[in-house]
C-alpha cells in the first residue's frame, strides 16, 4: 500500500491539512509535516529523512506534496538526534591539500553537487602539508590528524583525501587517521587494500601526442616542473616517451623541459628559458605545457617572439580553467572530467561507509577517470 494514502487523524479537531505548529517559537517536527501533508509520520520519514527502505512506498505526486508542506512550515531534520538513534549523518569529509587549488576546489564543487543529489552534505578541510617530528612521529598539532578527529566526533561517514600523497606523506596519513579507515584517496591509497580514485594522466598525454601529431607537428615537446620528486610529473614524462614511441620518433626526439620545484612561477624570465630550451635550442613545434596557467604564458612569450601560435608552434595547456578561454587563440586543453571523477569518488564514499559492507573486490578499489581532450584555437 502507498503509505502516501495513510491520512493521519492528528489532534481531535485538526484538519489533516492543516499544522500543529503555533505561532510560537516552536521547531516543526516530522509528525506536523505529516499533518500538514495528510499522510502518515512513516511517509513524511520515508521522502524527508530516507527511512524505511521499499517497505514505505509513496507516489511522486504525494512526496511533492510532503516537500511542500516541510517547505511552507520551515522543517529541518534534526540530525543530531538521528545521530543518537544510529541514524546516518549523511555528512562526508573532505580533506584538500594547498598545492593546484583551483583544480581542486573545482573538484570539490563537482563532488558537492553529485552529494547533494543524493541527500548528502561536505564538510572541508585544508592542510598546507605533514607535519612531522624529527622522532619521526606525527606532531601534536598536525592539521590532518586534527581533521579526522573533528570529523570523526561529529559523526562524518567517510573522508576524501584529495590531495597527492607524495614521497614520505604515505607514514603521515597512516599516523593521522589512525584507527579511521573509511577513507578514499585521490591517487593511490596511502596503505595496501585502499580505495583511490585517480585520473588517467598518461592517457591524457597519450591524447594531447596523438593530437598534435595528426595535425601535421613532428617535434613536440612537453615541459614539466620538479620531475625528479613529484610522482605525476613522471607519470607525464613515461607516458610522453611511449607516445612518440608509438608514433615510430626515436628516444633523441624526446623534448623535455624541467622549470624546477613547482614553486616556479612563470615570471618572464622562466618563460623566457623554456622557450629558448624547447624551441629555440630543441626546435619543437608543439608544447604540451604542465599547466592552463604555464600554457598562456607560453603563447604570450611565443608570440611576444614573433612566433605564430599554433602555425609556428602549438599550445597544450592541462586542468581546462576559465583562463584559457580568453586568451587568444583559446586554448586546447586537458579537461580532467570532475563530474566523473565526483561521481566515482561519491561510489566509493558510499560504500566504505555502509556498515555491513560487502568486501570490494581489488579489482573496484582504485577507480581510473579518464580526461578528456578540449581542441580549440592553439593547437
Amino acid at each position: 500500500m502507498d503509505a502516501g494514502g495513510e491520512v493521519c487523524s492528528g489532534m481531535p479537531g485538526m484538519a489533516s491539512g492543516s499544522s500543529s505548529v503555533s505561532s510560537g517559537n516552536r521547531l516543526p517536527t516530522l509528525r506536523d509535516v505529516a499533518l500538514a501533508a495528510g499522510v502518515s509520520r512513516s511517509a513524511a520519514a520515508r521522502v524527508l529523512l530516507g527511512t524505511g527502505g521499499e517497505h514505505v512506498r509513496v507516489s511522486e505526486e504525494t512526496q511533492a506534496r510532503i516537500r511542500a508542506a516541510a517547505a511552507r512550515l520551515g522543517y529541518a531534520p534534526n540530525r543530531l538526534a538521528q545521530q543518537l538513534r544510529g541514524a546516518s549523518s549523511r555528512t562526508l569529509g573532505v580533506i584538500v591539500g594547498s598545492e593546484n587549488v583551483r583544480v581542486m576546489a573545482e573538484r570539490v564543487f563537482a563532488l558537492e553537487q553529485a552529494a547533494a543529489a543524493r541527500g548528502y552534505r561536505l564538510l572541508v578541510g585544508r592542510v598546507p602539508g605533514p607535519q612531522i617530528a624529527e622522532t619521526g612521529k606525527i606532531a601534536a598539532d598536525d592539521p590532518l590528524a586534527g581533521y579526522v578527529a573533528d570529523f570523526a566526533g561529529r559523526g562524518v561517514e567517510s573522508v576524501l583525501c584529495l590531495f597527492d600523497l607524495a614521497p614520505g606523506r604515505d607514514a603521515w596519513a597512516k599516523a593521522a587517521f589512525g584507527r579511521f579507515r573509511k577513507v578514499v584517496f585521490h591517487g593511490r591509497a596511502a596503505w595496501r587494500g585502499g580505495l583511490a580514485v585517480k585520473t588517467d594522466t598518461a592517457a591524457a598525454i597519450r591524447a594531447a601526442v596523438d593530437h598534435v601529431i595528426a595535425r601535421g607537428k613532428k617535434r613536440p615537446a612537453l615541459a614539466l616542473w620538479n620531475a625528479a620528486r613529484d610522482e605525476l610529473m613522471e607519470v607525464r614524462r613515461a607516458a610522453f616517451a611511449e607516445a612518440l614511441a608509438a608514433h615510430g620518433l626515436p628516444a633523441a626526439a624526446v623534448r623535455v623541459w624541467d622549470a624546477g620545484s613547482e614553486s616556479v612561477t612563470p615570471d618572464p624570465a622562466t618563460m623566457d628559458r623554456g622557450v629558448e630550451a624547447l624551441v629555440g635550442t630543441g626546435r619543437a613545434d608543439a608544447i604540451l605545457a604542465s599547466n592552463d596557467i604555464w600554457a598562456v604564458r607560453f603563447i604570450q612569450t611565443l608570440k611576444a617572439k614573433g612566433l605564430r601560435v599554433p602555425e609556428d608552434v602549438a599550445v597544450i595547456g592541462h586542468d581546462d580553467l576559465d583562463i584559457g578561454s580568453v586568451i587568444e587563440p583559446p586554448l586546447t586543453t586537458i579537461n580532467p572530467n570532475h563530474e566523473a571523477y565526483a561521481e566515482a569518488a561519491l561510489a566509493l564514499l558510499l560504500r566504505v561507509a555502509e556498515k555491513n559492507r560487502p568486501v570490494i573486490p581489488a579489482s573496484r578499489k582504485v577507480i581510473m577517470v579518464a580526461p578528456r581532450l578540449m581542441v580549440r584555437g592553439s593547437s
